[in-house]
C-alpha cells in the first residue's frame, strides 16, 4: 500500500487506538494539517479542580490519561512531534495545545525535529476557575503553538480581526461532557486558515471530536484517534448530526 492510498482509505474516520500507533498507520507526507490537544499531564493526587459545579480531585475530573511520569509524558509528546513531521506534507502545519509550563520546551523540540515556529495562540477563559489555595495567580489561559514543515503551503488570511492570536471564550459553553473540550469556533478558524477543501486533517488525540467536526463542516477529510470508547462515542454522535457546509473552502 502506498502512502497516498493509506491517506485516502483512512480519511473520514475515527478510530480507537493509541495516538502514536494511529500516526504510524498513516503514510509519509500524506497529511495537510494536524490539530491536536494532547494530555497536559496536570492531573495528580492531592490537586483539585471544579467539575460541573463541584470541587473534585483532578484525577477524577480529567482521568488517569492525564497523569504520567514526567519522563513518559515528554517521551509521548516527542513521539507525536516525530510522527507528525513524517506524515505531514512539505508545507503542512501542526497546531498543538500544551500546558503553559511545557509549551516553550516542546516548541524547541519541534524546531530540533525540523519544524519552523510560526506563532503561539492564546485561549483566554472569561470565567477561569477560582484559586482554591489562594496562593498563586488564577489560571485563565491555555496556549497552542503553530509550527510548519517548511514554508506553509496554505495560509488563508481571513481578516485582521479574526487573525489575532488571542481567542476569548466562556469555558462553560461545551457540547459534551469531555473535561477538556476546546471551542469549536477556534478549531474551525484554525482549519479554515491552514487547510483547503479536500485536505486531510488529523487529530491523534481526538477526545470529543472537535477537530473532526470542524473538518467535516468545512469540507475537509479527517482522521482521528483516541483510546477512550466513551470519548469516541461523543465524537461519532456529533459527526452523525452534522452536515458539511457548502462552498466554504477557505
Amino acid at each position: 500500500m502506498t502512502a497516498e492510498s493509506q491517506s485516502v482509505e483512512g480519511s473520514d474516520s475515527v478510530r480507537c487506538c493509541d495516538a502514536i500507533d494511529g500516526l504510524k498507520s498513516l503514510g509519509d507526507s500524506s497529511v495537510d494539517l494536524i490539530v491536536t490537544d494532547p494530555p497536559y499531564n496536570l492531573a495528580a493526587p492531592g490537586r483539585s479542580t471544579k467539575l460541573r459545579g463541584k470541587v473534585v480531585p483532578t484525577m477524577k475530573a480529567w482521568g488517569a490519561w492525564d497523569h504520567r511520569h514526567p519522563f513518559d509524558h515528554d517521551l509521548l509528546i516527542l513521539q507525536v512531534l516525530r510522527e507528525s513531521w513524517r506524515v505531514l506534507k512539505p508545507g503542512g502545519a501542526l497546531y498543538m495545545f500544551s500546558s503553559t509550563q511545557n509549551a516553550g520546551y516542546f516548541v524547541r523540540k519541534a524546531e530540533e525535529r525540523g519544524f519552523v515556529f510560526r506563532s503561539q495562540l492564546a485561549l483566554i477563559k472569561k470565567n477561569p476557575l477560582p484559586s482554591w489555595s489562594k496562593s498563586s495567580w488564577r489560571s485563565a489561559h491555555e496556549v497552542c503553538f503553530y509550527v510548519t514543515k517548511g514554508r506553509p503551503t496554505t495560509f488563508n488570511f481571513l481578516s485582521q480581526s479574526e487573525l489575532v492570536n488571542v481567542y476569548s471564550h466562556w469555558s462553560r459553553k461545551k457540547e459534551t461532557r469531555h473535561p477538556t473540550e476546546k471551542p469549536l469556533e477556534l478549531i474551525e478558524r484554525i482549519v479554515r486558515v491552514s487547510s483547503s477543501t479536500g485536505d486531510l486533517v488529523v487529530d491523534p488525540f481526538l477526545g470529543s471530536g472537535t477537530t473532526a467536526v470542524a473538518a467535516k463542516k468545512l469540507g475537509r477529510r479527517f482522521v482521528g484517534f483516541d483510546l477512550s470508547e466513551e470519548y469516541l462515542a461523543m465524537a461519532r454522535d456529533r459527526l452523525s448530526r452534522l452536515q458539511p457546509e457548502s462552498a466554504k473552502s477557505a
